[in-house]
C-alpha cells in the first residue's frame, strides 16, 4: 500500500476531531438516493460490520426512512441478535433468509419489525450454512429478487455480511451493491482487505456492473502512527470513496450484550461513536428528517 496525499477536502464537520481523522469526502460524492442498497462486507470477523450496519440502520430509521437489514452472516451474534426482531410466539426457527432462500417463503414473510419504528430485519440462525453447502438455483440473485418483490417497499435496504466471501456474500452484493468496507488497522484486516477487492471486481465484471465502493471505514480508531497511515493510504486507495474513522466505545461494544441487547442510540445517547455513525447516515443516503 503506497500513502500518497488525497486530493480531496474535509467536509465542515468534526472540529474536534484530529486532522488525520476527519472523514475524507472526495470533489463530486453525493449520496445516494432512496431507495438505497448498501452492502456492509469484510472478509475477517472483528471488523465492524453487524456494528456498523446495525447503528447505520438505526441511525436512517430515526431520519424517517424505512428501513431493512438483511441478515446474511451465518454465524450467531450479529445482527439479528442485536436488533431482537418480534418474531411472534417463539415456537421452533422462525421463517428466516434461510427459507427464502429455499423457496419455503416470501420476502414479506422472513421480514419483521423490531422495536425501533421505521426498522425492519430479515433473521437468520447458524441453519443459513447450508446454503454454502448446498447453493439453491440461482443463489447469487435471490435476495435482489426479494427486494424488487417485496409487497411494500423499503427506502434503504442493508446487508450485512459474514466473514467468509461465498455465495451468500455475493447474493448481498448482487442484491446491494453499493458498498460500505469496515476494516481495522492491522495487518490482517489489510491482507483481507485484497482478498475482498478481488471478489468485488470479480462480482462487478460478471454480475454486477453498477457494483461500487461508497465508504470505507476505519472501525475502533485509536490515535497511533499505524492508524494515521492506513487512514491515509486508504484515502489514496479509494479515491472515490467516503473514507473516515469510527471511534473506539465500549458502550457500541456493551449495547450488543446479552443482558443489554438495546440500540447504541437508546443505550448510549450521547456516545462519541453514535455522531460518527449519525454523520455517516447523512453523508450515504439523500433524505429527510423527522
Amino acid at each position: 500500500m503506497t500513502i500518497p496525499t488525497p486530493s480531496i477536502t474535509p467536509p465542515p464537520i468534526g472540529d474536534e476531531l484530529p486532522e488525520w481523522l476527519r472523514p475524507r469526502v472526495p470533489a463530486g460524492f453525493k449520496p445516494l438516493s432512496s431507495p438505497a442498497r448498501l452492502c456492509c462486507i469484510m472478509q475477517k470477523g472483528g471488523s465492524g460490520k453487524s456494528t456498523t450496519a446495525v447503528c447505520l440502520a438505526c441511525e436512517l430509521a430515526l431520519k424517517g426512512f424505512r428501513v431493512r437489514v438483511w441478515d446474511a452472516d451465518a454465524q450467531r451474534g450479529g445482527a439479528t441478535h442485536w436488533l431482537a426482531p418480534q418474531l411472534g410466539d417463539g415456537a421452533g426457527e422462525p421463517a428466516n433468509l434461510l427459507h427464502l432462500f429455499k423457496g419455503e417463503a416470501s420476502p414479506d414473510q422472513v421480514t419483521y419489525p423490531t422495536r425501533v419504528p421505521n426498522l425492519y430485519v430479515v433473521p437468520s440462525y447458524t441453519s443459513l450454512k447450508q446454503v454454502e453447502l448446498a447453493p439453491p438455483p440461482g443463489v447469487e440473485q435471490v435476495i435482489d429478487w426479494a427486494i424488487n418483490n417485496t409487497s411494500e417497499p423499503f427506502d434503504v435496504e442493508i446487508t450485512d455480511c459474514g466473514p467468509t466471501l461465498g455465495q451468500l456474500s455475493v447474493a448481498a452484493l448482487v442484491g446491494a451493491p453499493n458498498v460500505v468496507i469496515p476494516l481495522k488497522a492491522s495487518g490482517f484486516d489489510l491482507d483481507a482487505l485484497t482478498e475482498l477487492n478481488r471478489t468485488l471486481a470479480l462480482t462487478k465484471q460478471r454480475l454486477t456492473p453498477h457494483l461500487q465502493i461508497v465508504a470505507v471505514l476505519l472501525s475502533e480508531v485509536l490515535k497511533s502512527n499505524l492508524t494515521s497511515e492506513v487512514f491515509e493510504a486508504l484515502c489514496g486507495d479509494y479515491p472515490d470513496s467516503l473514507v473516515m474513522g469510527v471511534r473506539q466505545s465500549v458502550k457500541a461494544r456493551e449495547a450488543s450484550l446479552e443482558s443489554i441487547r438495546l440500540p447504541l442510540h437508546e443505550y448510549a445517547p450521547t456516545a462519541t461513536v453514535r455522531k460518527d455513525f449519525q454523520y455517516l447516515a447523512t453523508q450515504l443516503v439523500e433524505g429527510r428528517a423527522v
